[in-house]
């Protein structure tokens, strides 16, 4: 949900972070000032039914998530379709290059953070660390994309084992890239952590 929010800008703001938001687009998409007015007008409104959708599930004791993934991925779709109303076949595109970039940096930035807090115990360097991050950001936004498209939909058996291949692969590329940095030791460290804290989970 966070990456919906954070990705296309819906997060809570006030008016004139909005303005900001909008405002950051047009250069870079190349936006008329006409555009400029109905994309602001636009995400305002996409806001205000992310708003909703969050107020509506947040005072329920036991929330339904696949029907609250439903309302936000239809508030999405929603969007997208006016948006591309809206823009050009050409700043669409921009935009959605726009979208992955600062969702490739938010998975990075929380990459970091996890990464930052085993450094010590997997003995890890600065520049393993930053070597690192990329990978494992990448992986967790795969990953959150796959789960978040398929979440609270009925799912059939071939879909199921689609889905399953597809983290296997995901999880595949990410140790890969992890052989090529961390040591022997550093690798047994972290295989260690995961298996404790799949314990306390």
């Amino acid at each position: 949900m966070l990456v919906l929010f954070i990705a296309l800008g819906a997060a809570a703001q006030d008016e004139s972070s909005m303005t900001e938001i909008v405002g950051g687009l047009k250069e870079p998409l190349d936006l008329s000032d006409k555009q400029v007015a109905q994309v602001q007008t636009l995400l305002t409104e996409y806001r205000a039914k992310m708003d909703g959708i969050l107020l509506k599930y947040e005072d329920q004791d036991e929330p339904d998530v696949g029907a609250m993934i439903g309302e936000i991925r239809g508030a999405r779709d929603g969007y997208g379709k006016d948006l591309q109303g809206i823009l050009s076949k050409e700043q669409y595109e921009k935009y959605r290059t726009k979208v992955d970039g600062i969702l490739a940096d938010m998975f990075n930035d929380l990459a970091e953070i996890r990464l930052m807090d085993v450094q010590p115990q997997l003995d890890l360097t600065d520049s393993q660390v930053e070597r690192l991050t990329p990978i494992l950001g990448k992986s967790m936004l795969s990953t959150v994309r796959l789960l978040f498209e398929n979440a609270g939909t009925r799912l059939s058996l071939p879909k199921k084992v689609s889905i399953g291949k597809t983290l296997k692969k995901i999880e595949k590329e990410k140790r890969a890239g992890m052989d090529q940095i961390m040591t022997p030791e550093q690798l047994a460290a972290y295989d260690s952590y995961k298996e404790e804290q799949k314990k306390k989970k």
